[in-house]
């Protein structure tokens, strides 16, 4: 066989091997003639959405009384008189730290315990920071599950509004099981403005999830460059981990352009499990990888 010949054997071996694992060569996004923004054209038409909210400051936990010393007519509540209006706090209940809401402490390790966390294959995480500015405040941000139970980033999308500012996240979220199978693919929306559409939107094939991610803005107000990394998810004699190689998949309506900021995490035993974005002057200055590891 000659040289030449080889080599298109080859070729022709890997192609449909890089089709399978979600490379191309074309855009994934178009310009809205409308508006001269960027539209991703490859967001699912049937997904499962979670719409992640601001914390409100009116959840709070419950809390122990605890009596001053100066206060004669604060008992504890086993002691108190119940009939004696001049003991207000006679008629708050006994706080449980098992089975009331919000009561300290409380072991999160019991199954019957309010608190209780039931744990999974990626019960620790960290958060790596990169970028130009890695400190500055996100401005869109994702995570998703427990601390004792962390769910694989599969899907990654976002949205840049004119004052260069990310508004929307879009993370798309798998469970990942003891035997190495992952749940049912759902999306989480997130930002100031959850329902917008996205400019640039990348999912990666099944059995597989992101281990890095890069963005470009090429300077402009829009997200015109997403690149997604990301590996096989196996069970292995070591337990769950990333296998093989690391592909690539380059998304937006100019999927090969520079980018501004780039993570990617090799490391067998991790992967994605949120990420967040900040932008400014025309670049994303700013890339948080929340960064899962498998027990």
């Amino acid at each position: 066989m000659t040289f030449k010949k080889m080599l298109l054997v080859v070729a022709s071996a890997v192609v449909p091997l890089l089709a399978a694992c979600g490379a191309t060569d074309e855009a994934t996004s178009i310009i809205d003639s409308a508006t001269g923004e960027p539209v991703a054209i490859n967001y699912p038409t049937d997904a499962k959405f979670v719409d992640v909210a601001e914390p409100s400051s009116s959840v709070q936990s419950a809390v122990v009384k605890v009596c001053p010393i100066d206060d004669p007519y604060c008992v504890p509540v086993d002691n108190c008189p119940i009939d004696d209006p001049r003991y207000p706090y006679c008629d708050e209940p006994v706080c449980d730290p098992v089975y009331d809401w919000g009561c300290e402490p409380c072991d999160r390790t019991n199954p019957a315990a309010w608190c209780y966390c039931a744990p999974g294959p990626i019960n620790s995480s960290t958060t790596v920071r990169v970028g130009r500015e890695p400190s500055a405040s996100l401005e869109v941000n994702s995570l998703a599950g427990t601390s004792c139970n962390r769910q694989v980033v599969t899907g990654i999308g976002a949205r840049i509004v004119s004052d260069s500012n990310y508004e929307t996240l879009h993370v798309e979220y798998r469970q990942p099981n003891a035997d190495g199978t992952l749940g049912g693919r759902y999306i989480a929306r997130s930002g100031s403005n959850p329902y917008g559409t996205l400019e640039a939107w990348a999912s990666v094939p099944d059995g597989y999830a992101v281990v890095g991610v890069a963005a470009g803005q090429q300077g402009t107000h829009d997200l015109r460059t997403l690149i997604v990394y990301y590996r096989r998810v196996e069970l292995t004699a070591s337990g769950v981990r990333m296998t093989g190689p690391v592909y690539q998949l380059n998304a937006g309506v100019n999927p090969y352009g520079s980018v501004n900021a780039t993570y990617l995490n090799t490391n067998d035993a991790n992967v994605f499990v949120g990420v967040g974005f900040s932008s400014a002057v025309e670049q994303t200055k700013t890339i948080a990888a929340h960064v899962g590891t498998f027990q």
